[in-house]
């Protein structure tokens, strides 16, 4: 194809010269490429005449744009779409949804008749007069409410509605209606949300919980009008549904009460609980609560956090975060000893999602304004603290975060960090297109190396809350915010610890023989880990072994630049280390050069 010929030659003779210009198959990489996210931006077009512009675009063209992985879905049935699906949808606005069309011309605008103006009077006028002549059929000739006749007309709407294709002359499919209430559902606001899951509480949930699985097919073939042979599935599947007999009215009603009965007791009930208890806990701790209304003690508990989350909320106040915990302190204490048991101990220790630092004066202020009582006087059963006796109690309630426990236990003040503060994110040029490539599922964990840091032997030192140049430590988590580092994640960062949860910024962490997946180029300068010898299988030497920190974050003296994985880099590094002025005892042969000016005694 292109072969260069005999005549050919390049300058220097030598088989792998400089070649300016390349034979096709020479077209081989010279460095490591740069991953993905390193590559140029694509700023200029493709001709480099202008800049393109990062502004999102108009809200017209904004208007039919595909989904992208942004929008969050509500059903989930969309949100179980793959993407390339989900990139074929467009934001439309609600009208163009054909049942959203369909809502629009049968439902509002029939409700927009009661909004006093002429010509809309007239229409109801005419309404009246149809429906008033329809009523003297019927011999009944009381004049009807506007606003009973518009709901009566709606129903009616209602009850013409059918799915079905759009060639059929059905107005939606059923798959148009579940577009339109994911879209509207996504819309709603935490209020909405609340009275939606009221709703389907109320209504819809004591239907579903007795209706078989065949129930819903039949109701499904029903409702989507796209079935051929009604006949056949009325043989095979209509006379097992008990859709509609009386039984399952029935059923369906008492459980409708039941939870009826839930909500009094939320909404009647618990205003009542929570005066009682708000005004004065001491007399009425949940415990006494629960034997004088004869509810079950966990329930009264959920029904005071939430009251007074509701309570705080509507007053715009922020809420006493600790209360759940507070009340349900012998579940936290339990659940941290079950994590702790159970292996499960990394993955939840860091789950509260709200990192305060409360002096117990201002946890309980409200209590103290109250009733002007000193924290020193209040008595047993208010004592939020009652259930913890042991020390370890104590550490399990309060976990690691080492200020409020020292702070709520003034004699155990020692040197301890400041409290956990966020930092504002570094200014990117990209703006916020590069926003995404923050988060991740882990908290990363940064820490400085300099002059006076990132020296073993001083981690005293370092970690030393009063030392003014002591090191920094930086944390990002999931959501791409920065904060500080708690205390006890910095003393992770030296001493491995089993309830690390985060993953620190070394390419890989060993964290134990055989127990964590595992690249091996990545460690080609780290001979001597336990976990290497044990996957080499060698005998397992005794010799000392050099510790993570050492060993990942610095190699021989330096600190590391990550050279790149090892199938991609051109120079390979030798596996011995001799010092460079001695020349190697085995050198690597080189090719004989074939060209014949390089023989001086040609061979015959």
């Amino acid at each position: 194809m292109l072969r260069l010929t005999l005549r050919c030659r390049r300058y220097p003779f030598n088989k792998r010269g400089p070649r300016e210009r390349k034979s096709w198959k020479h077209h081989v990489l010279t460095e490591p490429p740069k991953p993905i996210q390193w590559r140029d931006p694509k700023v200029w077009t493709k001709d480099l005449i202008e800049m393109k512009s990062f502004d999102p675009p108009q809200w017209d063209l904004w208007l039919n744009r595909a989904r992208s992985e942004d929008m969050d879905e509500v059903l989930q049935p969309f949100m179980d779409m793959p993407q390339s699906l989900k990139d074929r949808r467009y934001d439309v606005p609600w009208w163009a949804n054909p049942f959203g069309a369909w809502y629009l011309q049968n439902v509002l605008s029939v409700e927009l008749l009661k909004l006093p103006s002429r010509t809309n009077a007239e229409k109801i006028a005419i309404y009246r007069s149809q429906r008033n002549s329809s009523l003297q059929n019927m011999e009944k000739g009381s004049p009807v409410n506007d606003d009973v006749l518009i709901k009566n007309i709606i129903k009616e709407r209602w009850r013409t509605l059918e799915f079905g294709d759009h060639e059929a002359g059905f107005p939606c499919t059923f798959s148009d209606y579940i577009q339109f209430l994911n879209e509207w559902f996504k819309s709603l606001d935490e209020e909405g949300m609340q009275r939606l899951r009221e709703h389907f509480d109320r209504r819809i949930r004591p239907l579903l919980a007795v209706m078989s699985h065949v129930d819903l097919l039949w109701l499904e073939a029903l409702t989507q009008n796209n079935v051929q042979n009604k006949e056949l599935l009325e043989r095979r599947i209509g006379f097992q549904t008990s859709l509609g007999t009386p039984e399952f009215f029935d059923i369906s009603k008492r459980l409708r009460y039941e939870i009826n009965e839930d909500y009094k007791v939320r909404d009647e009930l618990g205003p009542e609980l929570f005066a009682l208890w708000s005004k004065a806990p001491e007399r009425w701790p949940p415990e006494r609560l629960a034997k004088m209304y004869g509810l079950d003690f966990t329930l009264v508990r959920k029904l005071l956090v939430w009251h007074h989350f509701k309570a705080c909320y509507d007053a715009c106040v922020e809420p006493d975060w600790s209360l759940p915990k507070r009340l349900f302190a012998l579940e936290w204490i339990r659940d941290v000893r079950a994590r702790k048991q159970g292996m499960f101990y990394g993955k939840l220790r860091f789950a509260e999602q709200k990192i305060t630092f409360y002096s117990d004066k201002f946890l309980f202020r409200d209590l103290v304004n109250r009733r002007e009582a000193s924290y020193a006087n209040v008595w047993e059963m208010d004592d939020p603290y009652r259930f913890l006796q042991t020390e370890q109690d104590y550490e399990d309630y309060w976990g690691d975060n080492y200020d409020l426990y020292r702070r709520m236990f003034p004699e155990m003040i020692g040197r301890t960090g400041e409290p956990v503060q966020q930092y504002s994110q570094m200014p990117i040029w990209a703006g916020p297109h590069r926003d995404h490539a923050n988060k991740s599922e882990y908290n990363w964990m940064f820490a400085e190396i300099g002059v006076n840091v990132g020296h073993e032997p001083l981690k005293k030192l370092e970690l030393d809350p009063t030392n003014e140049k002591r090191r920094r430590f930086v944390i990002r988590q999931p959501d791409g915010s920065l904060r500080s580092a708690k205390m006890s994640e910095m003393r992770a960062w030296y001493w491995k610890e089993e309830w690390a949860d985060f993953r620190f910024w070394a390419p890989n962490m060993e964290w134990g023989i055989e127990n964590t997946p595992y690249l091996e180029q990545y460690q080609e300068h780290v001979p001597d880990t336990p976990d290497a010898d044990f996957r080499k299988q060698r005998r397992i030497q005794s010799r000392p072994v050099k510790w993570f920190y050492e060993s990942h974050y610095t190699r021989t003296g330096n600190f590391a630049g990550f050279e790149p994985t090892r199938f991609m880099q051109r120079r390979t590094k030798r596996e011995v280390r001799w010092p460079d002025v001695i020349n190697a005892a085995v050198q690597i042969q080189k090719s004989k050069p074939s060209a014949h000016v390089f023989k001086a005694i040609p061979e015959i």
